[in-house]
């Protein structure tokens, strides 16, 4: 796999490697027949070290590059070293140093780790979790857990796991991508084996609740019968079976690695661990920062939610809480607020309380609403249906729906080209205006 381009620029060469070269050239041109000489003069590596790692130990290093103390090295040994260890993805910067001694040749490579991503099977039910230990050590990085988003670490990752799949007589070419975590803002590296035939025969779960909730159950047809994929699996979790432990107060609901076993050769059935914890009943909301909005005007948004004192303490209805707040700042032109929650839970009483930092940013004002791409007439028709008066307070609310629904609303009937719509809103920091942007293709 070919690498990126954050990798194709790292600094394997440099000055460094050529100042290597001509100094290993001069230090050991006595001894170096030019009839018998290799690509580059040889002597002794007396040590490797790395400099700026703070996951790989200098023998790890010198490993990965394929260097050996009490070997003899040239030049190009050096660099191919340093290639290597470049090629891996492991390290985002290489450069390497050297000094000579006594005993012979001292390397230093500094380095800097790169960003690893914890490993994932997304669709390998046959790997156990002992034969992927055993690859992650043949690649290279015995005793983690992580890799980075491509290299030839990964690559070796991939060929491992093949022919792993080639001894279960399961033929799939495994390929891997970094991919988001669902309702979170992690990622994984994920490896999937395309061309792999395996269904999942059924799902279950370990608590009553998931298991004969009606709309879970409605909903079981997306993932029964289909291609096994543990990241589909996790989606299901988010957003099918989490927000019923939600809606009944269970906010410390707790999702465990699912049990797979094959039910023969091409399907499996699929156990769900889950542990509710307790339900939590309302504490209430203490705020901080809110000037446009008093803590009256905050406390009557949280009362129509539903949300009421010592009652359970709905985490579907907390959710939509948060995001009620947001936008009512929006409707008032703080389109840059920020509202951070932060929950206190009495662990004793099983009462859920939150403390509400604030930050309501600027006011902003409506600047100038740009059309383009439109007939005459269909402009006309769309400034009409534009609520929001230049210098008027911008309501973000409203903008919201007009692009979403108001623009196909106010053309309806009339030919105005609608096939692509972009829209942009710049803001002036300085004047506290947006103009509002909106393009027709």
């Amino acid at each position: 796999m070919p690498l990126p381009p954050s990798f194709r620029h790292i600094l394997v060469g440099t000055q460094r490697s050529l100042i290597l070269g001509a100094a290993l050239a001069v230090l050991f041109s006595a001894t170096a027949s030019a009839q018998t000489a290799p690509a580059g003069p040889q002597t002794k590596l007396a040590s490797v070290t790395q400099s700026g790692s703070h996951a790989y130990s200098s023998a790890q290093v010198a490993a990965l590059g394929g260097l050996q103390t009490g070997a003899t090295v040239d030049r190009d040994a050096i660099q191919a070293a340093a290639n290597r260890l470049a090629r891996s993805g492991l390290f985002s910067t290489v450069q390497f140093r050297f000094s000579t001694g006594a005993s012979g040749l001292n390397v230093t490579f500094e380095v800097q780790d790169a960003e690893t991503f914890p490993i994932t099977l997304d669709n390998l039910p046959w790997i156990t979790g002992e034969e992927l230990t055993g690859i992650l050590t043949q690649a290279g990085i015995a005793g983690r857990t992580s890799a980075p988003a491509s290299g030839s670490v990964d690559d070796a990752i991939a060929q491992f796991l093949q022919k792993t799949l080639q001894t279960k007589s399961v033929n799939a070419t495994v390929t891997y991508a970094v991919m988001p975590v669902p309702g979170t803002n992690d990622r994984v590296l994920s490896f999937k084996a395309a061309g792999a035939d395996v269904h999942v025969a059924s799902l279950q779960f370990s608590d009553p609740l998931a298991a004969n909730d009606p709309a879970v159950k409605a909903q079981l047809a997306t993932i029964v019968g289909k291609p096994f994929s543990l990241m589909a699996l996790e989606r299901f979790d988010f957003e099918q079976v989490r927000p019923v432990y939600l809606s009944h107060a269970y906010l410390h609901v707790k999702f465990s690695s699912p049990t797979i076993r094959f039910a023969d050769s091409n399907s499996i059935n699929i156990t769900i661990p889950i542990d509710p914890g307790p339900a939590f009943v309302w504490g209430g909301v203490a705020w901080n920062g809110n000037h446009a909005y008093t803590t009256s005007d905050l406390t009557a948004l949280v009362n129509a939610t539903g949300l009421t004192k010592d009652q359970p303490a709905d985490g579907t209805k907390i959710t939509a809480m948060w995001q009620s707040i947001r936008a009512a700042y929006g409707h008032r032109g703080y389109i840059d607020a920020t509202v951070e929650p932060k929950e206190t839970f009495d662990e004793a009483a099983h009462r859920a309380s939150y403390q509400v930092d604030i930050s309501e940013g600027d006011q902003y004002h409506m600047g100038n609403l740009v059309l383009t791409g439109l007939a005459v007439e269909a402009e006309r028709s769309l400034r009409a249906a534009w609520h929001i008066p230049q210098g008027q307070v911008f309501d973000q609310t409203f903008c919201d729906y007009f692009l979403s629904r108001g623009i196909a609303e106010a053309l309806k009937g009339l030919p105005a080209a609608q096939d692509t719509v972009g829209h942009y809103l710049e803001k002036n920091a300085q004047q506290k205006t947006v103009d509002v942007m909106i393009d027709f293709q």
